[in-house]
């Protein structure tokens, strides 16, 4: 099942809006985005070596799947680069350390200005991602 809104924009051209999904785990980041594209989304999988803010510059994501707990730059610093970057910018953020770290980062996503960020459990269930999607598409679709 396809999300709406993504066909393609006839603003920009586009086709399909694109999740960049950012885990240490290269396994965990590739599954994701697999799963992102039978939603008909276009996914970016990226570790966490690169900052996150050369690689919002590069791909130009419509939103972002994040683990929290990583080694180089955690979620936490994803929430406020991408709060900088484009506070519409969607957010995913996912842990398998526990809720208090998920309703945490909600909360400073939100005091950073984030429109909309949402969390998960991991291991990551197919509901959560396609309700996180459906969010990102009708946000993307209201205009």
């Amino acid at each position: 099942m396809q999300p709406p809104g993504t066909t393609a924009d006839p603003k920009d051209g586009s086709a399909r809006p694109l999740v960049l999904v950012v885990d240490d785990r290269g396994d965990v980041a590739t599954t994701i985005a697999a799963m992102c594209r039978t939603f008909g989304f276009r996914a970016q999988p990226a570790s966490n070596g690169e900052p996150i803010r050369l690689l919002l510059e590069r791909h130009r994501p419509d939103c972002v799947i994040v683990d929290i707990m990583m080694p180089d730059e955690d979620g936490y610093e994803a929430l406020k680069e991408v709060a900088a970057f484009d506070p519409g910018i969607g957010v995913l953020l996912m842990t398998g350390h526990g809720d208090t770290w998920l309703r945490m980062g909600v909360t400073l996503g939100r005091a950073q200005g984030l429109q909309l960020v949402q969390s998960a459990a991991k291991p990551v269930r197919v509901d959560d991602v396609r309700r996180f999607l459906a969010a990102v598409s009708a946000r993307r679709a209201a205009g």
